[in-house]
């Protein structure tokens, strides 16, 4: 998304275009980047929602050496990974993931669980170092 001349400074997810992650391991979740460098030209921070469907949608077992991430649960049910602790999270509930730390998260039940994730730090993906690695055996899937 290229940035415009005037800044965006009040985004709203509802009117904010999916991402397109079609070919990705997120294809099917309904990701939309409300903040970040290309949108407004941020130096430190990156914003986005995240849908994950009921009935089990689930996100890649990743980690990001150059960024922390907080997660913060608007609605729905789900479960989240963060090192080798799994954790069953709803809403209000804040997830911290440490820099550098393999996690991923999922929804259970019928009900989306919508969240709203922030990388500190970094203003990109690319520049958080995002990378798919392999799920930590013998912790349970939700």
């Amino acid at each position: 998304m290229a940035r415009s001349d005037t800044p965006e400074f009040v985004t709203r997810a509802e009117t904010t275009p999916p991402d397109d992650l079609s070919g990705t391991a997120f294809a099917h979740l309904d990701v939309r980047t409300l903040v970040s460098d290309a949108r407004q030209g941020s130096e430190q921070v990156m914003v986005g929602r995240t849908v994950y469907p009921g009935g089990g949608g689930t996100h890649e077992h990743h980690l990001h050496p150059d960024a922390e991430e907080v997660v913060i649960v608007l609605s729905g049910r789900g479960w989240h990974r963060v090192g080798d602790a799994y954790y069953e999270i709803g809403p209000g509930d804040v997830v911290f993931v440490p820099a550098n730390t393999a996690h991923s998260a999922g929804s259970v039940g019928a009900e989306d669980m919508v969240i709203l994730w922030v990388l500190g730090g970094v203003p990109s993906l690319e520049q958080a170092g995002y990378q798919s690695v392999p799920e930590i055996p013998g912790i349970p899937a939700g």
